[in-house]
């Protein structure tokens, strides 16, 4: 009963956070300079929920269950600067080293049989039915350097070394080198623009550079011990402890490594009223840390291998102006788009299926593998998938023929093919500010054109009503009722669920979109209103965030991943600050 659990349940979670950075700074021989920094990050979350004895989960005992997860982050770096300017010539030096140390702290437990009730405490319950906790490290360290040289602001180049070592890699493995290269031109200096009136300012600049990633390439987080052989414990024979091989360890895993090539005009027109810049990049990936399938004689799923290359590249276009402007009156507008393309440039076999993708040579990482969906017979209100050509047998009663198209009935004699991109054609944000006086408005909206998500929430709720008690769509009120019907959601069978539900290329949905991001509205109070009070400023705020959300599927979220998978979360909360800033 869901009104009397919600109302008889209980799940409380407390969060703190503590971020502090100190720094030292030390000038010496006029042109050198060593920072040190440091950094503490570190959170304390806790969770209590329980469950009531009268219905649901925890009946009739009930249930307490509590969480504690301690993370915590230390950075250490120092820096030493060498800045030197001779007449027209300026140098800069920098050396440097840091250090950061990650550990996770997890405790959880969960106990059954309430004495009494109203006490939200382990000792108000008879069984330990689970306890367990972990701790993990992580760590990493870098040591740096850079070299930067230009000639009367005209010229510019710069380079780069860093060598970075990290924990999860084994100890042959552990540190990798990396390096760039990068010039810009000011042709807005030159002597033949000097005099064009209404150029403020071009700039062309071209980089090169690479940099490792030692995280997982399809967004999971990969484990701190990738490269030892694990084991996991729990597995208990009552009194008997037990163990089982968890992953055989990645040995030979390296750094994945992005060489990333970019050539970019920067521009300022009309005595600084529009401002921007155009930017291509190309950015190639070799040694892709990723997850790939281990042979079942081999006893385990899956292992983590450096596996392939690939390229993105893109264009991102940025536009910053003021449309009008008095002295008491100003407005402006501001706009920025990208686009990106992905390939996959090599790998170590022919494919890997990997959930909703297929990784081949020439494909995306993005592009979507799934069954060819047909639609509904009406006759009889089926699901039907276009059949795979080689797994067509004459007289199969699961076969059909619907308008010259070869269809079946059951999912797994279904035509795969690639079935569109989760990466868009185009996304960005645009915005506003106006200013009269002290008032000022600024407006943020983000948005996203092309692209296609799975959103696997929404087929959860198109069951053909064999999840008894869960919910359904309202979109299964459009179902198949009788012969003739004309609709795109199969019959009510609950004996069909697994040929209706498959997954296949009716779950996805376009992920355009556009979102209210922020709306800021400020008064800046007048100087000789607030001198009297021996206040410098004050200004009064109310700003707004995530205000709206427009896509094509009401409580769709498709900012949530750049795969286009979805997950059961909440969209962004809706929230509204009044606020006062005051200076003294």
């Amino acid at each position: 009963n869901i009104v009397y659990e919600t109302l008889n349940n209980t799940d409380n979670a407390k969060g703190t956070a503590l971020s502090a950075r100190a720094y030292a700074e030390i000038k010496f021989l006029k042109d050198f300079k060593f920072t040190f920094n440091a950094a503490l990050d570190k959170s304390y979350n806790n969770r209590t929920y329980t469950y009531n004895t009268e219905i649901g989960d925890g009946a009739p005992t009930g249930l307490i269950s509590k969480e504690d997860r301690i993370i915590t982050g230390v950075t250490y770096n120092q820096l030493l600067n060498y800045d030197k300017k001779i007449g027209d010539h300026t140098i800069s030096v920098l050396a440097g080293h840091e250090s950061f140390d990650f550990e996770r702290n997890w405790l959880t437990g969960t106990k059954t049989g309430q004495v009494s009730p109203d006490n939200p405490e382990f000792i108000n319950y008879a069984t330990t039915t689970d306890l367990t906790s972990y701790t993990r490290n992580y760590g990493t360290e870098s040591y740096f350097s850079r070299l930067g040289y230009d000639y009367k602001d005209k010229y510019i180049i710069s380079g780069s070394f860093r060598r970075d070592g990290s924990s999860k890699f084994a100890k042959d493995n552990r540190w990798g080198n990396f390096w760039s290269f990068g010039g810009a031109w000011v042709l807005s200096r030159e002597s033949f623009l000097e005099n064009v009136s209404w150029l403020n300012e071009l700039k062309l600049r071209a980089s090169i550079g690479e940099v490792g990633n030692d995280s997982h390439t399809s967004n999971d987080d990969l484990s701190f011990y990738v490269s030892q052989p694990t084991f996991s414990l729990g597995y208990d024979n009552g009194s008997e402890g037990g163990v089982v091989t968890n992953a055989a360890g990645a040995a030979d895993l390296q750094w994945e490594k992005n060489t990333q090539k970019d050539i970019a005009v920067e521009f300022a027109l009309f005595k600084n009223r529009l401002r921007g810049s155009v930017e291509y990049y190309n950015r190639n990936t070799d040694g892709l840390i990723f997850t790939v399938p281990n042979a079942l004689s081999s006893g385990l799923d899956s292992r983590v291998e450096n596996i392939g290359s690939m390229v993105n590249r893109g264009f991102e276009i940025s536009l910053d102006g003021v449309v009008l402007k008095t002295n008491d009156f100003s407005w402006g507008l501001n706009v920025n788009a990208s686009t990106i393309e992905n390939e996959i440039t090599s790998l170590p076999q022919k494919e890997i299926i990997n959930g909703t993708k297929k990784l081949m040579v020439g494909q995306s990482l993005y592009d979507y593998w799934l069954r060819d969906w047909y639609g509904v017979d009406p006759t009889d209100g089926y699901a039907l998938y276009v059949s795979d050509p080689a797994l067509i047998v004459a007289g199969d009663a699961t076969q059909r023929v619907v308008n010259g198209v070869n269809v079946t009935t059951d999912q797994n004699k279904a035509l795969y093919h690639y079935a569109d991109s989760a990466i868009p054609d185009l996304y960005g944000s645009f915005g506003t500010n106006v200013e009269y006086k002290g008032l000022r408005l600024e407006v943020l909206c983000a948005y996203q054109i092309g692209g296609m998500m799975y959103d696997t929430n929404y087929s959860a709720v198109m069951h053909p009503g064999n999840n008894y008690g869960s919910a359904l769509s309202v979109d299964a009120l459009k179902r198949w009722q009788q012969p003739g019907d004309i609709t795109d959601v199969p019959r009510m069978d609950i004996n069909r669920n697994t040929q209706s539900t498959a997954a296949s290329d009716r779950w996805l949905i376009g992920s355009d979109y556009l979102s209210l991001r922020q709306v800021n509205l400020s008064y800046k109070m007048p100087s000789q209103l607030i001198s009297k009070l021996q206040v410098d400023n004050a200004t009064l705020y109310i700003n707004g965030e995530n205000l709206m959300l427009f896509t094509k599927r009401q409580g769709l979220d498709p900012s949530q991943t750049f795969n286009g998978t979805t997950q059961n979360r909440y969209t962004p909360s809706r929230v509204i600050t009044l606020g006062l800033n005051l200076n003294f």
